[in-house]
């Protein structure tokens, strides 16, 4: 009887735990890194002469129901969807701020060629010249509040990094102090359940931010470490990590561990995983691509029309001055430089100029330049040279062996452009010179194409082409050298003192033709008819404007639409991992609520089992009385 006793009085403990743990689950089935409990049962009972016997049953441990592989798979995908959604994120609202056609950049260039087509009809309106110069102010605006959204767009993804930063620094100083606590848990023999579920959650809120891969150790402590195997928690010791300034651009930040001894190790971009890499390579790549090829688009449009202005003479029959300012493109030298070299960049050629920044490097003996958005690489045993339509020029100083410089270019354009005109008169809509044939000519000598080079001190000079026959003819003027017994061919063209045109038709001697200055440029629409042709000029590194611009709209929209699309699967895939662990380790409150039942019925069949052996004993009892 006393071994029925005591088998009963085991079986109804165990179904009293085995009835806490459910009833622990159902409680739980919410809590976020919760794990699943089930109390692991053991027969209990000896070996004696006529065998095994049977003493119940013990509850040897509470068990987590746990698959590493599956929280590591869960874990890796976690951080892959966190790493492509963020990076979606940034580039929808990059897109966004492309999509509106009205508002863009293609609109405002529009507007702007368009406003030529009524100066061109009415060069003396003031109001046709006052339009021009608002769509310049506009278009001047429109890419400086566009180029402005774009480095909102980065700063709030620094700043998300620098948050992300702090929840990991948090996140290992928690783990570090929890290996702490598993050490003394295990020390005392117990089991600590809590203490697990607490340490995998922290493993996951760890690979939201990074990819960090973690070894568990005997005693349950965790020995975390970056996906380049730098180590980033060793039992109660723990890494930091810190935003730092790239080293080349300072608008770009990087990533160090600092580590316990107080040296730091820089993490690559593609070391990082998680939220920090999406938020870095949408701030540092995507962003500054687009700002480098707005850049490109800008200085292009600006450049273009501040030298067609600048070759016309406007109502006063002054040089037209510059329509548009930008950024000039800078140097700087990185800080480790051993040298004391300044080396200056200028812009050459508009039209050559790439949607890029540059690194230049020295090693002692040759120049490096490399192109940042292609890695195109030349090299020069000596400044000065021309590349990318940009004069790249040794200012002073001397550079050491090892030196590195960023040359922005691309990226610094736009941030200076502005409008520089106010005054509608100072529109240059003329050339400074029209052609003026003889009121005596007898053949049909005739003069198409003027246009201007440059204006120098000569351009406006009179210059008189005199035929002395009809194949020979003599040109005389102020800074053409006054040659004579020039042969003349139909379609031939001249160019003096910054200015050229094309001779046709069949003249006879004493046939002249004048080259003369403007009488009344106010009237005259030759040069406003030149800037509005820049319209259709292939003058953005051998392409239109628009062409470009539709370009750099079609690569965000593709960019956007390609992460979304790589955001999507890999969230399916944290879906379908995490699915996989929480069917293992999870609370599905249907199954529980079956387990409660079962346990419910032991319990009450355990205290049968008691109460018979109660009866038992009385009856015993009994026969003695």
């Amino acid at each position: 009887m006393s071994n029925l006793l005591r088998i009963g009085s085991s079986a109804l403990n165990a179904a009293s735990i085995q009835l806490q743990t459910t009833g622990q689950n159902i409680a739980n089935a919410s809590t976020p890194g919760y794990v699943r409990r089930e109390a692991i049962l053991q027969e209990a009972g000896n070996n004696g002469l006529s065998g095994f016997i049977g003493q119940g049953v013990n509850v040897a441990q509470i068990q987590r129901v746990y698959d590493e592989f599956l929280v590591r798979e869960s874990n890796a995908n976690r951080s892959g969807a966190a790493q492509d959604t963020a990076r979606s994120d940034g580039l929808n609202r990059l897109d966004n701020l492309f999509g509106d056609p009205e508002t863009g950049m293609g609109a405002a260039y529009d507007s702007l060629v368009s406003s030529f087509a009524d100066v061109t009809a009415h060069p003396a309106d003031s109001s046709a010249r006052s339009a021009v110069l608002a769509q310049v102010s506009a278009f001047a605006s429109r890419a400086a509040q566009i180029d402005g959204q774009m480095q909102q767009l980065a700063s709030s993804a620094h700043g998300q990094m620098s948050t992300e930063i702090n929840k990991a620094n948090d996140t290992l100083k928690s783990l570090a102090a929890l290996n702490q606590r598993l050490g003394n848990a295990h020390a005392s023999l117990s089991t600590p359940n809590n203490l697990y579920d607490e340490r995998d959650k922290l493993l996951g809120d760890l690979n939201a931010v990074m990819r960090a891969n973690a070894t568990i150790g005997a005693n349950g402590a965790v020995t975390v470490a970056s996906s380049r195997g730098e180590p980033l928690v060793v039992g109660n010791n723990f890494a930091q990590l810190k935003l730092v300034s790239n080293e080349l651009d300072a608008s770009k930040l990087d990533v160090q561990v600092m580590r316990s001894n107080g040296t730091s190790v820089q993490l690559a971009p593609s070391e990082l995983g998680g939220k920090l890499a999406g938020l870095a390579q949408f701030a540092d790549s995507d962003v500054g691509e687009a700002r480098a090829r707005l850049g490109q688009i800008t200085a292009a449009v600006a450049i273009s029309f501040n030298n067609r202005q600048a070759l016309g003479i406007d109502a006063s029959g002054t040089a037209g001055q510059a329509l548009f300012g930008i950024g000039s493109p800078t140097v700087s030298p990185v800080a480790a430089n051993t040298g004391n070299a300044q080396i200056t960049a200028a812009i050459t050629t508009g039209s050559a100029l790439k949607a890029s920044d540059y690194s230049i490097s020295f090693d002692g003996t040759q120049y490096s330049l490399t192109r940042l958005s292609d890695s195109n690489v030349q090299t020069f045993a000596s400044l000065p040279q021309v590349v990318d339509g940009l004069t790249v020029s040794l200012g002073s100083g001397t550079p050491a062996a090892g030196d590195k410089f960023l040359l922005r270019a691309a990226s610094s354009y736009v941030s200076g452009v502005t409008s520089m005109l106010t005054n509608p008169s100072r529109l240059a809509t003329a050339l400074p010179v029209t052609t003026v044939p003889g009121s005596a000519n007898t053949g049909d000598l005739s003069a198409s194409g003027l246009d201007i080079s440059a204006i120098g001190a000569n351009t406006s000079q009179p210059v008189s082409i005199s035929f002395t026959g009809t194949g020979t003819f003599n040109v005389t003027g102020t800074g053409t050298g006054n040659p004579t017994g020039l042969t003349y061919s139909p379609g031939m063209t001249l160019s003096y003192n910054g200015w050229s045109l094309k001779l046709s038709g069949a003249p006879k001697a004493g046939d002249t033709m004048q080259v003369v200055a403007t009488v009344n440029p106010a009237g005259d629409n030759r040069n406003a008819r030149a800037m509005q042709s820049l319209g259709d000029a292939s003058n953005v590194d051998g392409a239109k404007v628009i062409d470009r611009y539709a370009d750099l709209v079609g690569e965000v929209g593709t960019r956007a639409q390609s992460a979304k699309a790589t955001g999507d699967m890999s969230q399916r895939l944290f879906d379908d991992a995490e699915s996989a662990r929480t069917s293992v380790s999870g609370v599905n409150l249907d199954e529980e609520a079956a387990r409660m039942l079962e346990y419910q019925q032991a319990y009450q069949a355990a205290a049968k089992v008691i109460a018979t052996a109660n009866q038992m004993f009385q009856s015993l009892l009994q026969s003695f009385a």
